[in-house]
Protein backbone atom coordinates (compact mmCIF):
# COMPACT_ATOMS: atom_id res chain seq x y z
CA UNK A 1 0.00 0.00 0.00
CA UNK A 2 1.27 3.16 -1.18
CA UNK A 3 1.46 6.34 0.98
CA UNK A 4 -1.38 8.60 0.55
CA UNK A 5 -1.58 12.45 1.00
CA UNK A 6 -4.00 13.56 3.52
CA UNK A 7 -7.09 14.41 1.52
CA UNK A 8 -6.47 11.19 -0.70
CA UNK A 9 -6.47 9.07 2.37
CA UNK A 10 -9.64 10.87 3.93
CA UNK A 11 -11.59 10.02 0.48
CA UNK A 12 -10.06 6.34 0.33
CA UNK A 13 -11.86 6.04 3.64
CA UNK A 14 -14.91 7.07 2.32
CA UNK A 15 -15.05 5.63 -0.98
CA UNK A 16 -14.50 1.75 0.76
CA UNK A 17 -17.31 3.10 3.08
CA UNK A 18 -19.26 3.50 -0.25
CA UNK A 19 -18.26 0.79 -1.65
CA UNK A 20 -18.84 -1.49 1.57
CA UNK A 21 -21.50 0.25 3.74
CA UNK A 22 -21.04 -2.46 6.62
CA UNK A 23 -17.52 -0.90 7.17
CA UNK A 24 -19.33 2.67 8.52
CA UNK A 25 -19.52 0.13 11.93
CA UNK A 26 -16.65 -0.38 11.94
CA UNK A 27 -15.27 3.28 11.74
CA UNK A 28 -13.74 4.41 14.64
CA UNK A 29 -13.16 7.86 14.28
CA UNK A 30 -15.45 10.60 14.02
CA UNK A 31 -15.69 13.54 11.66
CA UNK A 32 -13.62 15.26 13.52
CA UNK A 33 -10.90 14.00 12.85
CA UNK A 34 -11.06 14.47 9.28
CA UNK A 35 -9.55 17.51 7.89
CA UNK A 36 -11.53 18.89 5.23
CA UNK A 37 -14.72 20.68 5.03
CA UNK A 38 -15.90 18.04 2.29
CA UNK A 39 -14.94 14.91 3.06
CA UNK A 40 -16.54 15.86 7.19
CA UNK A 41 -19.58 16.38 5.24
CA UNK A 42 -19.87 13.62 3.26
CA UNK A 43 -19.23 11.20 6.18
CA UNK A 44 -22.20 12.90 7.95
CA UNK A 45 -24.29 12.34 4.97
CA UNK A 46 -22.90 8.64 4.72
CA UNK A 47 -23.89 8.26 9.00
CA UNK A 48 -27.21 9.46 8.12
CA UNK A 49 -27.84 7.90 4.78
CA UNK A 50 -26.97 4.11 6.21
CA UNK A 51 -28.67 5.09 10.39
CA UNK A 52 -32.06 5.72 8.74
CA UNK A 53 -31.88 3.37 5.83
CA UNK A 54 -29.12 0.48 6.41
CA UNK A 55 -27.74 1.53 3.03
CA UNK A 56 -25.60 3.75 1.43
CA UNK A 57 -26.81 4.37 -2.50
CA UNK A 58 -25.79 7.27 -4.17
CA UNK A 59 -28.60 7.88 -6.09
CA UNK A 60 -31.00 7.75 -2.89
CA UNK A 61 -28.86 10.53 -1.45
CA UNK A 62 -29.90 13.08 -3.69
CA UNK A 63 -33.54 12.25 -3.84
CA UNK A 64 -33.69 12.38 0.50
CA UNK A 65 -30.93 14.73 0.93
CA UNK A 66 -31.09 17.36 -1.80
CA UNK A 67 -29.67 19.68 1.55
CA UNK A 68 -25.98 18.35 1.00
CA UNK A 69 -26.00 19.13 -2.80
CA UNK A 70 -27.73 22.33 -2.93
CA UNK A 71 -25.85 25.60 -2.61
CA UNK A 72 -22.48 26.94 -4.32
CA UNK A 73 -21.01 26.03 -0.83
CA UNK A 74 -22.27 22.56 -0.47
CA UNK A 75 -18.72 20.94 -1.66
CA UNK A 76 -20.94 17.56 -2.81
CA UNK A 77 -21.73 16.75 -6.17
CA UNK A 78 -22.62 12.83 -7.43
CA UNK A 79 -19.60 13.46 -9.50
CA UNK A 80 -17.52 13.81 -6.67
CA UNK A 81 -18.81 11.09 -4.63
CA UNK A 82 -18.64 8.55 -8.02
CA UNK A 83 -14.79 10.15 -7.96
CA UNK A 84 -14.14 8.62 -4.57
CA UNK A 85 -15.73 5.71 -5.05
CA UNK A 86 -13.11 4.77 -7.63
CA UNK A 87 -10.53 5.12 -4.97
CA UNK A 88 -12.31 2.44 -2.65
CA UNK A 89 -9.88 -0.25 -1.00
CA UNK A 90 -12.03 -2.03 1.44
CA UNK A 91 -9.28 -4.86 2.12
CA UNK A 92 -7.40 -2.26 3.93
CA UNK A 93 -9.71 -0.15 5.62
CA UNK A 94 -8.56 -1.14 9.29
CA UNK A 95 -4.72 0.58 7.88
CA UNK A 96 -6.45 3.47 6.29
CA UNK A 97 -8.19 4.35 9.75
CA UNK A 98 -5.48 4.34 11.57
CA UNK A 99 -3.24 5.86 9.26
CA UNK A 100 -5.91 8.54 9.51
CA UNK A 101 -6.18 8.42 13.15
CA UNK A 102 -2.09 8.89 13.24
CA UNK A 103 -2.31 12.20 11.25
CA UNK A 104 -5.00 13.26 13.71
CA UNK A 105 -2.76 12.96 16.74
CA UNK A 106 0.19 14.51 14.85
CA UNK A 107 -1.69 17.60 13.77
CA UNK A 108 -2.80 17.94 17.47
CA UNK A 109 0.72 18.02 18.67
CA UNK A 110 1.77 20.59 16.20
CA UNK A 111 -1.44 22.69 17.07
CA UNK A 112 -0.12 22.79 20.90
CA UNK A 113 3.48 23.23 19.83
CA UNK A 114 2.10 26.41 18.09
CA UNK A 115 0.40 27.41 20.55
CA UNK A 116 3.54 27.07 23.00
CA UNK A 117 5.48 29.18 20.84
CA UNK A 118 2.70 31.88 20.56
CA UNK A 119 3.04 31.67 24.40
CA UNK A 120 -0.43 31.06 24.88
CA UNK A 121 0.44 28.07 26.71
CA UNK A 122 3.34 26.73 29.00
CA UNK A 123 5.64 24.73 28.63
CA UNK A 124 4.01 22.07 31.61
CA UNK A 125 0.74 23.02 29.74
CA UNK A 126 2.30 21.67 26.27
CA UNK A 127 3.48 18.83 27.52
CA UNK A 128 0.32 18.09 29.31
CA UNK A 129 -1.94 18.53 26.12
CA UNK A 130 0.90 15.93 24.37
CA UNK A 131 0.06 13.25 27.25
CA UNK A 132 -3.35 13.42 26.58
CA UNK A 133 -3.32 13.70 22.78
CA UNK A 134 -0.76 10.67 23.03
CA UNK A 135 -3.65 8.19 25.21
CA UNK A 136 -6.45 8.86 22.59
CA UNK A 137 -6.60 5.39 20.82
CA UNK A 138 -8.24 3.37 18.08
CA UNK A 139 -8.55 1.06 21.17
CA UNK A 140 -10.24 2.53 23.71
CA UNK A 141 -13.39 0.51 23.52
CA UNK A 142 -11.72 -3.05 22.64
CA UNK A 143 -10.98 -4.78 19.43
CA UNK A 144 -10.66 -7.66 17.81
CA UNK A 145 -7.11 -8.47 17.09
CA UNK A 146 -5.62 -10.83 14.03
CA UNK A 147 -3.47 -13.66 14.97
CA UNK A 148 -0.13 -11.16 13.76
CA UNK A 149 -1.12 -8.97 16.15
CA UNK A 150 -1.67 -11.17 19.27
CA UNK A 151 1.60 -12.41 18.25
CA UNK A 152 3.21 -9.07 18.23
CA UNK A 153 1.61 -8.00 21.46
CA UNK A 154 2.23 -11.23 23.62
CA UNK A 155 6.61 -11.56 21.97
CA UNK A 156 8.47 -9.94 24.31
CA UNK A 157 11.95 -10.17 23.36
CA UNK A 158 12.66 -6.80 22.10
CA UNK A 159 11.03 -5.71 25.70
CA UNK A 160 13.24 -7.17 27.85
CA UNK A 161 15.53 -5.62 29.57
CA UNK A 162 18.96 -6.74 29.16
CA UNK A 163 21.27 -6.96 31.88
CA UNK A 164 24.69 -7.76 32.64
CA UNK A 165 23.04 -9.92 35.69
CA UNK A 166 22.50 -13.05 33.56
CA UNK A 167 20.25 -14.27 36.85
CA UNK A 168 18.16 -11.38 37.35
CA UNK A 169 17.80 -11.25 33.75
CA UNK A 170 16.38 -14.65 33.60
CA UNK A 171 14.44 -14.78 36.27
CA UNK A 172 12.71 -11.76 37.15
CA UNK A 173 12.33 -11.23 33.40
CA UNK A 174 11.91 -7.55 33.77
CA UNK A 175 10.19 -5.65 30.23
CA UNK A 176 9.99 -2.19 29.80
CA UNK A 177 7.50 -0.20 30.91
CA UNK A 178 7.57 -2.07 34.11
CA UNK A 179 7.90 -0.60 37.60
CA UNK A 180 10.06 -2.42 39.90
CA UNK A 181 10.55 -1.74 43.43
CA UNK A 182 13.87 -2.11 44.85
CA UNK A 183 13.55 -2.01 48.69
CA UNK A 184 15.88 -2.87 51.58
CA UNK A 185 17.01 -1.74 55.10
CA UNK A 186 19.12 1.27 55.58
CA UNK A 187 22.71 0.26 55.04
CA UNK A 188 22.22 -3.03 53.26
CA UNK A 189 22.99 -1.22 50.05
CA UNK A 190 20.26 -0.63 47.53
CA UNK A 191 21.94 2.59 46.32
CA UNK A 192 24.45 0.95 45.86
CA UNK A 193 22.92 -1.75 43.95
CA UNK A 194 21.06 0.53 41.89
CA UNK A 195 23.76 2.30 40.80
CA UNK A 196 25.40 -0.84 39.63
CA UNK A 197 21.88 -1.28 37.26
CA UNK A 198 22.51 2.61 36.16
CA UNK A 199 26.49 1.77 34.81
CA UNK A 200 25.18 -0.82 33.14
CA UNK A 201 21.93 -0.46 31.59
CA UNK A 202 23.53 2.88 30.38
CA UNK A 203 25.27 1.82 27.69
CA UNK A 204 22.18 1.04 25.48
CA UNK A 205 19.81 2.58 27.32
CA UNK A 206 19.18 6.62 27.93
CA UNK A 207 19.20 6.44 32.24
CA UNK A 208 17.88 9.09 34.55
CA UNK A 209 18.43 8.93 37.80
CA UNK A 210 16.48 10.94 40.45
CA UNK A 211 19.08 11.42 43.30
CA UNK A 212 16.87 12.82 46.48
CA UNK A 213 19.31 11.71 48.75
CA UNK A 214 23.13 12.41 47.91
CA UNK A 215 25.49 15.30 46.44
CA UNK A 216 26.14 14.89 42.77
CA UNK A 217 29.40 14.32 43.39
CA UNK A 218 28.61 11.06 45.67
CA UNK A 219 26.80 9.52 43.68
CA UNK A 220 29.37 9.77 40.83
CA UNK A 221 32.22 8.97 43.05
CA UNK A 222 30.46 5.30 43.29
CA UNK A 223 29.86 5.36 39.63
CA UNK A 224 33.50 5.97 39.29
CA UNK A 225 34.38 3.37 42.02
CA UNK A 226 31.99 0.82 40.50
CA UNK A 227 34.36 1.37 36.93
CA UNK A 228 37.50 2.11 38.04
CA UNK A 229 37.55 -0.45 41.26
CA UNK A 230 39.66 2.77 42.93
CA UNK A 231 37.66 2.62 46.58
CA UNK A 232 35.67 5.99 47.17
CA UNK A 233 37.93 6.60 50.06
CA UNK A 234 40.90 6.92 48.24
CA UNK A 235 39.60 8.87 45.03
CA UNK A 236 41.04 12.20 45.74
CA UNK A 237 44.21 10.60 47.12
CA UNK A 238 45.79 9.02 44.51
CA UNK A 239 49.35 9.65 43.81
CA UNK A 240 50.95 7.13 41.60
CA UNK A 241 50.27 7.53 37.72
CA UNK A 242 48.86 4.21 37.10
CA UNK A 243 46.13 4.85 39.69
CA UNK A 244 45.42 8.52 38.63
CA UNK A 245 45.23 7.22 34.61
CA UNK A 246 42.85 4.50 35.93
CA UNK A 247 40.82 6.92 37.36
CA UNK A 248 41.21 9.41 34.37
CA UNK A 249 39.67 6.42 31.49
CA UNK A 250 37.12 5.26 34.17
CA UNK A 251 36.02 8.86 34.04
CA UNK A 252 36.43 9.00 30.33
CA UNK A 253 33.90 5.90 30.32
CA UNK A 254 31.39 7.34 32.21
CA UNK A 255 31.18 10.44 29.96
CA UNK A 256 30.39 8.45 26.94
CA UNK A 257 27.34 6.46 29.03
CA UNK A 258 24.08 7.78 28.42
CA UNK A 259 23.52 9.06 32.40
CA UNK A 260 22.07 11.93 33.35
CA UNK A 261 21.26 12.79 36.96
CA UNK A 262 18.52 15.00 38.61
CA UNK A 263 20.05 16.39 42.34
CA UNK A 264 17.94 17.86 44.46
CA UNK A 265 14.04 17.64 45.85
CA UNK A 266 11.43 17.35 43.80
CA UNK A 267 7.81 16.70 43.93
CA UNK A 268 5.70 14.57 41.98
CA UNK A 269 4.81 17.23 39.00
CA UNK A 270 8.24 17.85 38.58
CA UNK A 271 9.41 13.97 38.07
CA UNK A 272 6.50 13.38 35.42
CA UNK A 273 7.71 16.80 34.01
CA UNK A 274 10.97 15.34 33.62
CA UNK A 275 10.52 11.81 32.16
CA UNK A 276 7.77 13.00 29.81
CA UNK A 277 10.91 15.15 27.93
CA UNK A 278 13.31 12.90 28.62
CA UNK A 279 11.57 9.78 27.40
CA UNK A 280 10.13 11.34 24.26
CA UNK A 281 12.79 10.59 21.90
CA UNK A 282 13.75 6.99 23.23
CA UNK A 283 12.50 4.11 25.90
CA UNK A 284 14.52 5.54 29.28
CA UNK A 285 15.12 4.22 32.46
CA UNK A 286 14.58 5.75 35.22
CA UNK A 287 15.93 5.38 39.00
CA UNK A 288 14.50 7.38 41.55
CA UNK A 289 16.34 6.99 45.08
CA UNK A 290 14.07 6.99 46.86
CA UNK A 291 10.22 7.12 47.22
CA UNK A 292 10.12 8.89 50.69
CA UNK A 293 12.11 11.67 49.42
CA UNK A 294 9.75 12.83 47.02
CA UNK A 295 7.93 16.26 48.05
CA UNK A 296 4.18 16.24 49.09
CA UNK A 297 2.57 19.55 47.35
CA UNK A 298 -0.42 18.60 49.58
CA UNK A 299 -0.70 19.66 53.45
CA UNK A 300 -2.30 17.25 55.89
CA UNK A 301 -1.49 13.97 54.04
CA UNK A 302 -0.40 11.00 56.12
CA UNK A 303 2.72 9.41 54.65
CA UNK A 304 0.69 6.75 53.79
CA UNK A 305 -1.71 8.34 51.58
CA UNK A 306 1.10 10.42 50.28
CA UNK A 307 3.41 7.62 49.14
CA UNK A 308 0.28 5.66 47.85
CA UNK A 309 -0.48 8.17 45.39
CA UNK A 310 2.78 8.56 44.27
CA UNK A 311 3.41 4.95 43.70
CA UNK A 312 0.18 4.67 41.59
CA UNK A 313 1.50 7.90 39.46
CA UNK A 314 4.54 5.93 38.77
CA UNK A 315 3.47 3.32 37.53
CA UNK A 316 0.80 5.37 35.51
CA UNK A 317 3.91 7.10 34.12
CA UNK A 318 5.79 3.78 33.25
CA UNK A 319 2.81 2.60 30.91
CA UNK A 320 2.00 5.68 29.39
CA UNK A 321 5.15 6.88 28.04
CA UNK A 322 8.54 5.01 26.82
CA UNK A 323 9.72 4.54 30.27
CA UNK A 324 11.05 1.79 32.76
CA UNK A 325 11.15 2.74 36.26
CA UNK A 326 12.87 1.53 39.31
CA UNK A 327 11.88 3.32 42.81
CA UNK A 328 13.92 2.73 45.67
CA UNK A 329 11.62 2.66 48.75
CA UNK A 330 12.88 1.45 52.62
CA UNK A 331 11.87 -1.68 54.43
CA UNK A 332 10.81 -1.46 57.54
CA UNK A 333 12.90 -2.70 60.70
CA UNK A 334 10.14 -4.35 62.74
CA UNK A 335 11.32 -7.86 61.48
CA UNK A 336 14.78 -6.96 62.47
CA UNK A 337 13.28 -8.51 66.41
CA UNK A 338 12.09 -11.41 64.22
CA UNK A 339 14.46 -14.82 64.36
CA UNK A 340 14.04 -14.99 60.80
CA UNK A 341 15.02 -11.67 59.61
CA UNK A 342 14.52 -12.00 56.37
CA UNK A 343 12.38 -9.59 54.47
CA UNK A 344 9.06 -9.93 53.51
CA UNK A 345 6.73 -7.98 51.18
CA UNK A 346 4.97 -6.43 53.85
CA UNK A 347 7.63 -5.13 55.79
CA UNK A 348 7.23 -2.10 52.59
CA UNK A 349 7.81 0.85 54.50
CA UNK A 350 4.89 3.44 54.45
CA UNK A 351 2.34 1.61 52.07
CA UNK A 352 0.72 -1.56 50.31
CA UNK A 353 0.68 0.59 47.32
CA UNK A 354 4.36 -0.51 46.62
CA UNK A 355 3.31 -3.77 46.30
CA UNK A 356 0.09 -3.77 44.42
CA UNK A 357 1.78 -1.36 41.69
CA UNK A 358 4.69 -2.85 40.95
CA UNK A 359 5.21 -5.86 38.34
CA UNK A 360 8.43 -6.60 40.24
CA UNK A 361 9.39 -6.00 44.26
CA UNK A 362 13.53 -6.75 44.68
CA UNK A 363 14.68 -6.63 48.40
CA UNK A 364 18.38 -7.10 49.46
CA UNK A 365 19.00 -8.88 52.49
CA UNK A 366 22.42 -9.55 54.20
CA UNK A 367 22.22 -12.16 56.45
CA UNK A 368 25.55 -10.72 58.57
CA UNK A 369 24.19 -6.98 59.07
CA UNK A 370 23.30 -7.90 62.55
CA UNK A 371 26.35 -9.56 63.67
CA UNK A 372 29.73 -7.71 64.78
CA UNK A 373 31.59 -5.69 62.10
CA UNK A 374 34.57 -8.25 62.30
CA UNK A 375 32.42 -10.80 61.61
CA UNK A 376 30.23 -9.46 58.65
CA UNK A 377 30.75 -10.82 55.01
CA UNK A 378 29.59 -9.43 51.83
CA UNK A 379 27.22 -11.68 51.11
CA UNK A 380 23.55 -10.13 49.53
CA UNK A 381 20.80 -11.85 49.12
CA UNK A 382 18.58 -10.84 46.28
CA UNK A 383 14.94 -11.75 46.88
CA UNK A 384 12.55 -11.30 43.71
CA UNK A 385 9.38 -11.52 46.47
CA UNK A 386 6.88 -10.30 43.53
CA UNK A 387 7.39 -11.45 40.04
CA UNK A 388 4.26 -10.91 37.23
CA UNK A 389 6.88 -11.49 34.52
CA UNK A 390 8.83 -14.17 35.94
CA UNK A 391 9.82 -16.18 39.10
CA UNK A 392 9.98 -15.39 42.45
CA UNK A 393 13.16 -16.66 44.45
CA UNK A 394 16.81 -15.69 45.14
CA UNK A 395 19.89 -14.55 43.65
CA UNK A 396 23.12 -14.78 45.51
CA UNK A 397 25.30 -11.87 45.04
CA UNK A 398 28.94 -11.07 46.86
CA UNK A 399 29.45 -6.60 47.54
CA UNK A 400 32.12 -5.08 48.01
CA UNK A 401 31.01 -1.75 49.35
CA UNK A 402 34.36 0.17 49.32
CA UNK A 403 33.89 -0.02 45.11
CA UNK A 404 30.30 -0.37 45.52
CA UNK A 405 30.70 -3.72 43.20
CA UNK A 406 27.76 -6.22 43.29
CA UNK A 407 28.83 -9.33 41.56
CA UNK A 408 26.22 -12.49 41.07
CA UNK A 409 27.31 -15.49 41.96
Amino acid sequence: MMNLDSLELEETILGSIISKPVLIEKLALGDEYFNYPQTKRILRLLQTQYREYKIIDLVGMVQNYPEYFEGKNSMVSIEYLTDILQKADPNHFEYYQESLFKSYVKRQILQKIEEYKNNRISQDELLESIHEIEQKSLNNDGNYLTSEQIYRLISQQNRKIDFKYKKLKKYANIQEHDLIVLAARPGIGKTGFAVNLLENLSDKYKCIYFNLEMTEQQLYRRIVAINSKIPMAEQDNLNDFNSVSQLQYACNKIAKKKIKIITGGQTMRMIRSKIIKESSDEHSIIFIDYVGLIRDTEKNRSSYERVTEIVKELRQISLDYNCTIFVLAQINRNSEKEKNKYPKISDLKESGELEQSATTVLMLHNENAYKPTNQRNTEIKLIIGKNRNGETGIIDFDYYPNTQNFAEK
